[in-house]
C-alpha cells in the first residue's frame, strides 16, 4: 500500500511541474526570442543508477517505483521571422546569439532582437542591457539611419561603425536560462563563423512555442495530475480506515 501511495504522490508532483513548464511556454508564446521548455522524466531506480554511477542491471531495492523529474531541456530550434519595418530590429537565421552585457547577470546570449538606441546613442535590448560588437564593446550609432548586413556588420552612412557578435556558448554543457529569453553560459563564449547564420533587418523572430502542441500537453498532463491526486485520496482514506480499526478492542 505504501508503494502505491508513493507513486501517486511522485506522479503528482512530476505533472505539476510539468504543467507549470507549458504554462509557461504558453505565456511567452507571444515573446520575441522565446524558445520553449519541455520536462525529461525518468523513474526513481534511473535516476538514482545515474547519480551513484554504478552497474544499471544492478539490483537497488524494490522500493526504486517512483517517476521523478530529472531536468528541464530547452528547444533552441528556429522561430518563424515576423516583418516589423523598424530598421533596430534584428533576426538571425540559423544559429547563434547576439551577445548583451546585462545589468544582473553580466553578458547574456539572447535571440530577442528587438532592440533600441538609449539616450546615449548606444544599441540596447530594453530591460536587459547594452548590445555588444565582436571585440566584446558597446555598439554606439546614435541614429536609426543604419544598415545592417548579413554577417552582422553595421553601417551608417556607408561607412563601417561596428560587427556585431554572433556566437555560442564555448562548450557542450546546457545553457542557464536567467530570463524569458536571456541564457548563460559557465563555459564562455565563440564567435561563429558568418557562414553558419545570416542577419535580417526590419524583422524579429517570433517565439517556437507550438500552441495547439502546448494545449495538447496541457490537458494530458492537468488528467493525469487529477489522477493521480484521486489515488492519494483513497489511500489517504484507506489509511484512516486501517488506523481506525487498529485501535478497536475486540
Amino acid at each position: 500500500m505504501v508503494r502505491g501511495f508513493y507513486s501517486a504522490a511522485s506522479g503528482v508532483l512530476t505533472k505539476q511541474r510539468t504543467m507549470n513548464v507549458i504554462s509557461n511556454n504558453i505565456s511567452n508564446v507571444a515573446t520575441t526570442g522565446y524558445k520553449s521548455q519541455a520536462t525529461v522524466e525518468s523513474s526513481f531506480r534511473e535516476h538514482l543508477v545515474s547519480r551513484r554511477g554504478v552497474d544499471p542491471q544492478s539490483n537497488i531495492g524494490p522500493g526504486a517505483f517512483m517517476t521523478v523529474n530529472i531536468s528541464e531541456y530547452t528547444d533552441h530550434s528556429q522561430g518563424t521571422l515576423e516583418s516589423t519595418g523598424r530598421s533596430v530590429d534584428l533576426a538571425i537565421l540559423g544559429e547563434g546569439f547576439f551577445l548583451v552585457d546585462s545589468q544582473s547577470h553580466g553578458e547574456v546570449l539572447t535571440r530577442n532582437g528587438q532592440f533600441e538606441i538609449d539616450e546615449e546613442g548606444d544599441l540596447i535590448l530594453p530591460g536587459v542591457g547594452k548590445v555588444l560588437d565582436y571585440r566584446g564593446r558597446e555598439i554606439s550609432i546614435r541614429t536609426n539611419d543604419f544598415s545592417v548586413e548579413k554577417d552582422g556588420t553595421i553601417r551608417v552612412d556607408r561607412r563601417e561603425v561596428a560587427r556585431l557578435f554572433i556566437g555560442v556558448q564555448d562548450g557542450e554543457g546546457e545553457l542557464v536560462r536567467v530570463g524569458k529569453d536571456t541564457y548563460l553560459s559557465e563555459e564562455g563564449y565563440r564567435a561563429l563563423d558568418d557562414s553558419e547564420y545570416r542577419l535580417v533587418q526590419g524583422y524579429v523572430e517570433r517565439s517556437n512555442v507550438n500552441l495547439s502542441e502546448e494545449m495538447s500537453k496541457i490537458i494530458a498532463t492537468q488528467s493525469n495530475f487529477h489522477s493521480c491526486a484521486q489515488i492519494l485520496k483513497i489511500y489517504d482514506r484507506i489509511n484512516e480506515i486501517s488506523v481506525n480499526s487498529l485501535g478497536e478492542v475486540r
